[in-house]
């Protein structure tokens, strides 16, 4: 895979709020991304989800808002039928609102705008590459703070 060695974007955005993250993408040339409905799911849709992008090599550099974490569907049984309702947080950042940089291969991104693909590169704040992110104990270095 030929990912960016250093993500396209080096401002740091811990901390910020999410309208200076967009003011910060836009003035860098990354478009918004059409919005998705979210699909519920431990994160298995993109729809709770901004997501800004643009090229960068032989895929798309990606700066993902979770403006307002995670949001998880959970059954709900409690009026005798069982019903999904979105809202709970899942994970030691879901309710958190949190950005991250990923990159992803150009044929994989339009999978990647309707949910989870395991082939996305995780990035932290100062735009260096983090592997094994999801499997090593590292999803908090891809998790960059609001």
């Amino acid at each position: 895979m030929d990912y960016p060695v250093i993500f396209p974007l080096r401002d740091r955005l811990e901390h910020l709020a999410p309208d200076a993250v967009r003011r910060i993408v836009e003035g860098q040339g990354f478009v918004q991304a059409p919005a998705h409905e979210p699909t519920g799911g431990q994160s298995s849709g993109r729809g709770d989800s901004e997501i800004w992008y643009k090229l960068a090599g032989r895929g798309y550099a990606i700066v993902r808002i979770d403006s307002q974490g995670h949001a998880r569907t959970l059954r709900d049984s409690s009026l005798g039928e069982s019903r999904f309702v979105l809202g709970a947080a899942s994970g030691a950042h879901g309710g958190v609102p949190h950005y991250h940089k990923e990159w992803i291969e150009a044929r994989l991104f339009p999978q990647y705008l309707e949910t989870y693909v395991p082939q996305v590169v995780r990035y932290d704040d100062a735009g260096d590459p983090v592997t094994g992110a999801m499997n090593d104990g590292k999803a908090k270095q891809t998790h960059i703070k609001r």
